[in-house]
Parts: C-alpha cells; sequence; structure tokens
C-alpha cells in the first residue's frame, strides 16, 4: 500500500478479502505497507482497502497456486468525505492469525473525556477498571507496556494518575495479553502496540469543543499535512472537570460524594514521519502531558483537600531499514530488515497536603506519635534504546531475530513526614535515584508446512534499582500455532516472565521512612505463563476467540497507597496464582450494524508474606483474593452507523473488586451468625478455584450503560459533526473497590458531554 502522490508506504491500512458475500479474512499494513493472507484456497476474490483520507478501493483477484502479490496506490481525498461515504464499524476487532485484539480510533465513539487506559478496560477481555483511572488486566495492577511506533515508552512515574497521551493521537491499537515473542520484555501482562496517526493526503485540520455535566469542558485541535515525502501531525488538548477522580466518599446506598475533586489536563503530541524511500523509514515523536487535580481522599477514608501535579514526556525516534525486495510467503519471511529507536522519557510527582487536613501517618519509630502529612516531590529521566535485526534462516522455512533495548534511569526524590503545627520537625528521606535496564534476546520462527509454525527465542533480563542488587534472568518462550484453514487457528504458549519494578518506585522510603513494615527491597516479578486458545471466522462477518491461561508468580508484584496520599507504591506478595477463561465475539457483516462482545472469568489470588510498602490495614496472614481480583467481566458494544450518522451503546458489567474484607478478618458469610452484636464467624468461606466467587469478600456487581450518538453534515471539503455521550445511563449506584491496599471508591454517577467538531 503507498500513497499514489508520492510512493510513501501507507501502515495500518485496513484490508479486507471476500468471496462471493463471505468474508473470508481482514487484516492490516505494517510499517512498511506490506500485509500477507495466508491458506487462501484457489478461486476468485475481492480485495477491499479503507483507509481515512484515502478513497476506498477494491479489486477482483484470482489466486491459483503460490503467493499472488497485489499492489495498491491509494488516493488522497478528503477525510471528511471518506468518512461520510463509509459506514462506520464497532472499533475492536480480532487477529485470526495471532488472536491479538485490535482497536481502530477511527471507529471509535467513546466520550471525549475517556483516557487511553479507559480505552484499553473497553477493549480488552479481562480487564477491569481501577479506582484510580487505571486498568487491571488479567486480575494484575498496571503491569502493562505502551511500545509507540515500534519505540517501547515506559511506564507513568510509580503513583501518577496522569495519562501519557491524548487517546485521539492514535491510529490504531494491538493489544497482546498473551503468548508474547522473546522481543518483549518489561511489564508485560499486555503488550500495547500504538501506531500513532499517519498523516493522510493535503493539509487537514479538526478543532474540537465539549462541556458537559461537573463542569466538564475540553478543546482539541489536530492538524496534518504531507510535503512530498515527509508527513507531519500535531495535536494538543486542554480538559478540565470537577470529577477528575473517582469518588471515594458514599453516602447512603453507596450514591458518590463528590468533594476536592477538580482536575485539568493539558496533552500535546507531534510527529514527523519521512519515507527516505522504499527502504527507509523515519519517524519523530514528541508528547507531553501534565496533570493538576485535587485530591479528595486517602486510605484511611479521610476526607482531605491535598493536590497533585503529574508530568509525563517521551521524544522517540525510530529508524527502519529493508534490505531488498523480495516477498515471502509468512509476516516475517521478509527481506532482512533492520530497526533501530531511540527514546528519551521524562517525568515528576508532586504532592502538597492540604492546609487544613488531618494528619493521618504516624511514624511508628517517632516516639511523640504525632501524626503527620505526607509531601513528595519527585522527578527522573530515562534515556534508551531498542534496536532489533530480523532476517530469514531457509527463506519460506525459517526466520530468526535478535535484539536489546537499554534505558538508565536517574532521578531524585524528596518524601517528607511533616507536622503540620510545626512541634516536631519532619521526617525526611531525600535520595537519588539511579538504576537501568538491560535485555536482549534471539528468537526464530519455523514453518515446516504452510498450516503449521514454531516459534521459539529465549530472553536475557538485567535489573538494577537503589536498593537492591542485580536481578537476573533467563526466559524461554515457545509458542506452536496450528492454521488448518484461513478461518482456524489454534494456539499453545509456554513462557517464562521477568517483570521489573519502576526504577523511579518508593526505595529509600520504604526503608528508612516507616519501620513498622517489612523493609526488604521490592523486587521483579518472576512468572511461569501458560495459555492456550482457538479463534475461528464464521461467514458473515463473525469472529470468535477463546483462550485460557494460568500463571504462576514468585514472587508477584501489587502496589499499595501511602496513608495520607493518593501516591501508590509496588510491594512483592511472596506467591500469586492467576488463572482465567477468556471469549471475544466480533460481528462486523456487510452492512450498517456492527459490534463485539468481551467475556472474561480470572481468579487472581496470593499468599504471603508481604514486603514493601506502607500498609493501613492488616495484611491478610493466608490466601486472599489480590485486590485486583474481579472475578467476571463483560463489556458488550453495538454501533449503527449509516450516511453520516451513528449510534452507539456500550454495557460494561463487572462482579465486583475486592470490599475489604480478607479470609483471616470476621467476615459476615452465609455459615457464620451473630450473637450478643458480635460476628461469629463459621466455616471460612473463602476458597481459590476459578469458578467460586468468594462473594464475601467483594463488593456488589455493578452494569454501566454507556451511549454515544452523533451526525456528520459536510459540504465539499469542510464538515461539522455534533455529538452526545452519556455515561452511565442508568445513573447505577455503587461501589467500585472496597479498603483493600487503598481506600475505598465509588463508582461515578450519570454524566452527559457535547462535542462539536469542526473539520477542513
Amino acid at each position: 500500500m503507498t500513497d499514489s502522490s508520492n510512493g510513501r508506504p501507507l501502515p495500518s491500512v485496513e484490508v479486507t478479502v471476500q468471496r462471493a458475500t463471505n468474508i473470508v479474512a481482514n487484516t492490516t499494513t505494517d510499517q512498511f505497507g506490506r500485509f500477507i493472507i495466508h491458506n487462501l484456497p484457489a478461486g476468485d476474490y475481492m480485495i477491499g482497502v479503507h483507509f481515512i483520507g484515502y478513497a476506498a478501493n477494491t479489486h477482483p483477484l484470482t489466486i491459483a497456486s503460490g503467493t499472488t502479490r497485489i499492489d495498491f496506490q491509494l488516493t488522497p481525498s478528503a477525510a471528511a468525505l471518506e468518512a461520510v461515504q463509509v459506514s462506520g464499524q464497532s472499533p475492536v476487532s480480532v487477529d485470526t492469525r495471532s488472536g491479538d485484539q485490535t482497536y481502530n480510533q477511527a471507529d471509535s465513539r467513546t466520550a471525549p473525556s475517556t483516557t487511553t487506559s479507559g480505552v484499553i478496560q473497553q477493549a480488552i477481555a479481562g480487564a477491569a477498571r481501577a479506582p484510580t483511572g487505571e486498568v487491571h488486566i488479567r486480575g494484575q495492577h498496571a503491569e502493562y507496556t505502551y511500545f509507540i511506533d515500534g519505540v517501547p515508552v515506559p511506564p507513568g512515574i510509580s503513583g501518577s494518575l496522569n495519562e501519557l497521551f491524548d487517546p485521539d493521537v492514535v491510529q490504531a491499537i494491538d493489544f497482546q495479553t498473551g503468548g508474547w515473542d522473546a522481543e518483549y520484555g518489561g511489564r508485560i501482562s499486555a503488550v500495547i502496540n500504538i501506531q500513532t496517526k499517519v498523516p493522510a493526503g493535503p493539509f487537514h485540520m479538526e478543532e474540537s469543543t465539549y462541556d458537559g455535566t461537573y463542569n466538564a469542558m475540553g478543546q482539541s485541535l489536530t492538524l496534518s499535512a504531507n510535503k512530498g515525502k515527509l508527513g507531519m501531525f500535531f495535536s494538543g488538548e486542554a480538559q478540565g472537570t470537577d470529577m477528575r477522580l473517582e469518588p471515594v466518599v458514599a453516602g447512603t446506598n453507596n450514591d458518590p460524594i463528590n468533594y476536592h475533586n477538580h482536575g485539568q489536563d493539558l496533552f500535546g503530541f507531534g510527529k514527523l514521519q519521512y519515507s527516505a524511500g522504499p527502504h527507509d523509514l523515519i519517524s519523530l515523536d514528541g508528547n507531553y502531558s501534565t496533570t493538576h487535580f485535587d485530591v479528595p481522599y486517602d486510605s484511611t477514608l479521610q476526607t482531605l483537600n491535598d493536590h497533585q501535579t503529574d508530568v509525563n514526556a517521551f521524544v522517540n525516534l525510530s529508524y527502519r531499514h529493508r534490505f531488498g525486495d523480495s516477498l515471502g510467503t509468512d509476516e516475517r519471511s521478509q527481506p532482512p530488515e533492520l530497526f533501530i529507536g531511540p527514546y528519551f522519557r521524562q517525568g515528576s510527582l508532586n504532592y502538597r497536603p492540604g492546609s487544613v487536613d488531618a494528619p493521618s501517618f504516624v511514624d511508628a519509630n517517632d516516639p511523640t506519635k504525632t501524626p503527620r502529612d505526607v509531601f513528595e516531590d519527585r522527578n527522573f529521566d530515562i534515556g534508551g534504546v531498542k534496536a532489533d535485526f530480523s532476517f530469514p534462516i531457509v527463506t519460506g522455512l525459517m526466520d530468526g531475530k535478535i535484539g536489546t533495548t537499554y534505558s538508565h534511569t536517574f532521578g531524585q526524590e524528596n518524601f517528607q513526614l511533616t507536622d503540620p503545627t510545626g512541634a516536631q520537625p519532619p521526617i525526611a528521606s531525600v535520595s537519588g535515584l539511579d538504576g537501568y535496564d538491560w535485555g536482549t534476546y534471539a528468537e526464530t520462527s519455523i514453518r515446516p508446512a504452510e498450516w503449521f509454525e514454531l516459534r521459539t527465542g529465549l530472553r536475557f533480563d538485567s535489573h538494577v534499582e537503589p536498593s537492591a542488587s542485580n536481578q537476573t534472568q533467563v526466559s524461554p518462550r515457545i509458542r506452536l500455532n496450528f492454521f488448518p484453514t484461513p478461518s482456524n487457528t489454534f494456539y499453545l504458549y509456554f513462557g517464562r516472565l521477568f517483570m521489573p519494578t519502576n526504577i523511579e518506585d518508593l526505595r529509600s522510603i520504604t526503608q528508612q521512612a516507616d519501620q513498622n513494615v517489612i523493609t526488604s527491597p521490592t523486587l521483579p516479578e518472576r512468572d511461569a505463563f501458560y495459555e492456550a486458545g482457538y479463534i475461528h471466522r464464521f461467514p458473515y462477518g463473525i469472529v470468535t476467540k477463546f483462550s485460557g491461561y494460568h500463571k504462576e508468580s514468585t514472587p508477584g508484584i501489587d502496589d499499595n497507597t501511602i496513608p495520607g496520599s493518593a501516591i501508590t507504591t509496588d510491594v512483592n506478595i511472596h506467591h500469586v496464582w492467576i488463572t482465567g477463561l477468556e471469549g471475544v465475539v466480533e460481528f462486523k457483516p456487510v452492512g450498517p450494524v456492527s459490534g463485539y462482545l468481551n467475556l472474561a472469568l480470572n481468579h487472581a489470588y496470593g499468599e504471603g508474606p508481604i514486603t514493601g510498602g506502607f500498609f493501613p490495614i492488616q495484611t491478610p496472614n493466608e490466601a486472599f483474593d489480590l485486590d485486583h481480583d474481579q472475578r467476571g467481566s463483560a463489556v458488550a458494544n453495538v454501533m449503527y452507523s449509516l450516511h453520516g450518522f451513528y449510534i452507539s451503546a456500550t454495557g460494561i458489567f463487572g462482579t465486583g473488586l475486592t470490599n475489604g474484607f480478607t479470609p483471616d478478618a470476621n467476615v459476615p458469610n452465609d455459615t457464620g451468625s451473630v450473637a450478643n452484636g458480635t460476628f461469629q464467624p463459621g466455616n471460612k468461606s473463602y476458597c481459590t478455584s476459578l469458578f467460586c466467587f468468594n462473594r464475601a469478600f467483594k463488593v456488589p456487581p455493578s452494569y454501566i450503560q454507556n451511549l454515544s450518538l452523533g451526525y456528520t453534515v459536510y459540504a465539499s471539503t469542510t464538515y461539522i459533526r455534533p455529538e452526545i455521550y452519556v455515561t452511565n445511563l442508568f445513573d447505577h449506584t455503587y461501589l467500585l473497590k472496597g479498603a483493600f491496599f487503598s481506600g475505598e471508591s465509588v463508582g461515578r454517577p450519570f454524566m452527559i458531554q457535547f462535542r462539536l467538531s469542526l473539520g477542513v
């Protein structure tokens, strides 16, 4: 796929193969505009391509035998006209070759205040929304890594509630929640591969403004253009709301009481992409985001008026060079290709206690036992590089890939526990941050037949941070893929995983400021991961995926909120088990109606001891459900889109996160009783099986219905699009999570937003 005006390759173009009225396969192009469809029986097909900013294109093709090549040169057209002429579809789909779920931003109809974490929660099976706006994937806290245009972007500063970037800069996202090649290291409960927007056609501009309940308002501006082989894209957004965090204070029937919860977010993103020729592609991404918000709570459920400001920024440079033009019969049966991606990352977290706070942190070693406020000022810089080289070993039969990643973190931290009366001096921990992560790998893809593939790899990781010695691991990985037909994929996977902690986390504080907890350093998570899955494409645009997985961690990683603040720090749980089943249905037939359904049953539990962090509660002494365990979850989306009009409905169901009780506490359950006002526990109701829901330890289930609709009116190359977004349509009141490892949180109430967009 190339741009007809300048020959530039076009990544993320949607490709659909049909035979008669049946959709045989869907895929997208890679960074060099390449795509491959496998195992097509001989016959006549119709190939259609769609990419916003270019005229849609279809081409008949007859397959005989061997590999058939087809090239498209797409003609730039007005983005508005293309968006109107082609009906939109539900944004989430399933790759029938890999099983990955993919997300297309052009088809998304989420509220303008929706964060990237919110997109992830609605797009991935097995994801659950966290109280702070984060997302839990497969029973784990935010252990995922962004790869933006191929370059890794380390996670945000620990405890930050700021999003790294605005989802409007995204073209497409590929989610990998299992089956990872050896290439991927770091925090990979999910690998989130993001293709940022590609400048399409001539100059294009869109300005949007929105307003809504709780004084929600925001403006955004995007600009894109092409000049020969140089493409440019810029985006900026400012938004504010009086409900920045989930409300924490609950009234009668868990109705949310919104207090001191104002927040402002600023995002800026720029991209330059230069196609030096058919073999060379250079991309430069720069991003800055900052959040200032009022913190209404702490983990002891006292109402506070603290303030926190977070900053996250990154600059990525990527260079791809392809050696030769030959075309193989597999995604990796291609000419040798070199990738080099240096990057720079910067972040800061500044936490200020309110002037009328009720101090809540008591240091165990303070003889005066003076309650204190929490003060934090932390900043860091990360420099790193990712380099890979892929190459054929035996053409069409065996490929190889080798690579390395390295990042070095520098920073400074000033943490203080202060007496607001001034009677006692502050207890302070001021320290530098200095450490690195290094990983290297080698992997192969072996295909003795078109219907079978063996992917093997070996990875070595080294993690050095201020309070622990060098932590290393060698991680073998293996995946068997079976492709009996283009419509069927089976896979089996085993891999060892090594997930390091954030170097810029609270290390010395844990050792110096609170001697009442075990002061062992927080160590990387070490996992054994197993998975099996089956993907099937039915005629008429239906795709299904079913998978099961099991992970055992020794140790596991969780996070814990510091009393008197909203700041979190990583902790270790000695032993963690996670088991789950997932199902996905994608429904995208020819016509105006489409949708998807994500279903997941997951159990994440652990056993102590728990080391590090600041615990405001008594930690469990036996097996317990993790803070992020939501046993059942479901997300369903249905969209109707035709001739510029759309209506989209998304329902989100969850059986509930933890309620604050632990199995060794006096927990009301079916076998207990109350005598003289005192609960007498009967047989404990806690169990560790996947199908035992442990209702005594969970908040009640919840169902949230979201709705959006809009219409595009256009004239020539200009368009105007009014839209309405409703969150929690039926104003369901519910508790999102109880006080366990962090404060409890109440779900957001009914909210409505209106957006008006103007494009040229």
